[in-house]
């Protein structure tokens, strides 16, 4: 044995990951009333900082949680953004090297609700997880805005309104309208960027946030404004309509409205924008004033939108097509998750992939339809109503001899023939050239701590759950060539698996190797500290250690 080095990281799958993406519509009205409103209400303004931005450079992506991609096209080349675990991380040169933005001025350590694109303009919503009592929040931190590409950025604090915040003219109605004045439950998933008329290059940034509800800013995020949506009850609102008497709350029903909650928002264009909610698609054709909803129940119970919580809306736009679609879940019975579409501008809806395990969201190529689901990456080429789905039957980098051990996917785009999904344990790309599908070469882009020395090494997650997930063992031959066995043992020193044996390696860099805590007869490890051991040419040996927790 040449050293025993051992390097513990602590890196279990973050519960704040999850609740960074929208899975819950209920609020608990118990613990929302029990919150305190956040300081700078009392002081009559709203703080703005400005940073100039430092992002690092690195080889690898910043997080293997990847919950948002935009693919762009911009003067610094074809660059891809995303939100992942630990921030928003860029690339400009198809995934050789990153730019990671966490732990830099204005985005600290805080994880990505919301992320949005447009030209030179990038809009992200930060949160984190708070412990309120016995239960974790998702907790809004605020919305930071770059007008460059992101080399500067503007924080502003997340949306809140004052306690004096009650009322809301909408036309010739008068509705109250409960103030949110708390950061808790209140963070925006989803973001969208339009002009502001046809004539300017003015903008209009619109949030969904939850208990925030929908929301929008013309002064590029400086301050902003509830947009009015129809409450339950009614499918249609417009400023000459009524007068209406009902109440903008977003407190579960029947206090409050679920439509008034706000998780997903896109636009056909300019001036026709799409809001999803906790009750249905939200559409407005006259930017954002007048609004049509269409739910389960008012698009054929089951033949059209397959459930009300809608966390995801995309565009898929192909030879003169514009189709609408969002990403659907249940929040009540006869409800089903899936993928609801509309292609005659919302007049009539249709479904597919019915009964899937939580749709989030969806990507385009031409008329190829991605889809990012808690049971896999789909696609099909739009042919309604018989669609062709299907799914990898495996992700597998040849070069890393790397896989995607997950079935959670949260985000998909494209770029060109490039077709980039993330999910729960990693990024990865391939080519997907309009034949047959997924017949393309995957490329998978994995975070991991740099390794200084061939006798160090480490394993992560640690501890970690079989269950949910895998143990990568990374480690560092420094040769060009070489054979690397690593076994793990239990805490008595018993051998319990061999996870490679002589295995041939190419790369003096860090490498990993793949544990999924079962024996060598198949059967899961009991919770427990289990030891590992590499051995490079039988003759360097490193030993580490893994804790199991499920």
């Amino acid at each position: 044995m040449k050293k025993f080095l051992l390097l513990i990281i602590l890196a279990a799958f973050n519960l704040s990951f999850s609740q960074m993406l929208p899975q819950n519509f209920k609020i608990s009205n118990d613990i929302y009333k029990t919150l305190k409103p956040v300081e700078y209400l009392n002081k009559g303004n709203v703080p703005v900082k400005r940073f100039s931005s430092s992002p690092v450079n690195s080889q690898t992506i910043i997080s293997n949680f990847i919950s948002d991609i935009i693919t762009v096209s911009n003067p610094n080349g074809d660059t891809v953004w995303f939100g992942t675990g630990k921030g928003i991380s860029r690339t400009i040169d198809r995934g050789v090297t990153f730019q990671n933005f966490y732990g830099t001025e204005p985005f600290r350590e805080d994880d990505v609700s919301g992320l949005a694109v447009y030209k030179n303009w990038v809009v992200v919503a930060t949160a984190y997880s708070q412990l309120v009592g016995e239960e974790y929040i998702p907790t809004g931190t605020g919305i930071k805005v770059s007008s460059d590409y992101g080399a500067t950025w503007a924080a502003y604090p997340q949306p809140v309104d004052a306690l004096s915040d009650t009322v809301v003219q909408y036309g010739i109605s008068t509705l109250y309208a409960l103030p949110v004045v708390v950061d808790e439950f209140n963070l925006s998933y989803d973001i969208a960027i339009t002009r502001k008329n046809t004539t300017s290059d003015s903008l209009v940034f619109w949030i969904t946030s939850w208990a925030g509800g929908t929301r929008k800013s013309t002064d590029f995020g400086a301050t902003w404004q509830r947009v009015v949506l129809p409450p339950d009850q009614f499918n249609t609102i417009t400023p000459t309509g009524g007068p209406y008497n009902f109440e903008i709350n977003p407190r579960d029903p029947p206090l409050g409205n679920n439509n008034h909650k706000g998780f997903s928002v896109t636009a056909e264009n300019d001036s026709t924008i799409i809001v999803g909610t906790a009750n249905g698609i939200n559409r407005s054709t006259d930017w954002g004033i007048s609004w049509k909803k269409y739910n389960y129940d008012s698009t054929g119970q089951g033949s059209g939108v397959s459930g009300d919580f809608v966390v995801g809306l995309e565009v898929q736009r192909f030879g003169g097509n514009s189709i609408i679609w969002a990403s659907c879940n249940p929040t009540k019975g006869g409800e089903k998750s899936g993928f609801s579409y509309s292609s005659n501008g919302g007049l009539t809806w249709s479904n597919t992939l019915l009964e899937i395990p939580f749709p989030h969201n969806t990507g385009f190529k031409d008329s190829i339809v991605y889809a990012a689901t808690d049971d896999g990456i789909w696609r099909s080429y739009f042919t309604p109503p018989n669609f062709s789905w299907s799914r990898p039957s495996i992700i597998y980098d040849e070069q890393l001899r790397d896989q995607i051990r997950t079935n959670l996917f949260y985000a998909v785009d494209s770029q060109g023939d490039s077709v980039w999904v993330g999910s729960g344990d990693g990024l990865a790309r391939t080519t997907d050239t309009l034949t047959s599908p997924w017949v393309g070469k995957w490329k998978i882009f994995r975070a991991y701590q740099n390794i200084t020395s061939t006798n160090e090494s480490y394993a992560a997650p640690n501890p970690f759950s079989p269950d949910d997930e895998v143990c990568r063992i990374y480690f560092k031959t420094g040769k060009t060539t070489s054979n690397v066995t690593i076994k793990i043992f239990d805490f008595a020193m018993f051998p319990v698996r061999t996870v490679i044996q002589n295995a041939s390696r190419t790369s003096p860099d860090v490498i990993w190797a793949t544990w999924d805590g079962k024996r060598d007869d198949g059967t899961q490890v009991s919770n427990g500290v289990y030891f590992y051991r590499i051995e490079v040419d039988k003759d360097e040996t490193v030993w580490g250690k893994i804790l199991v927790l499920q």
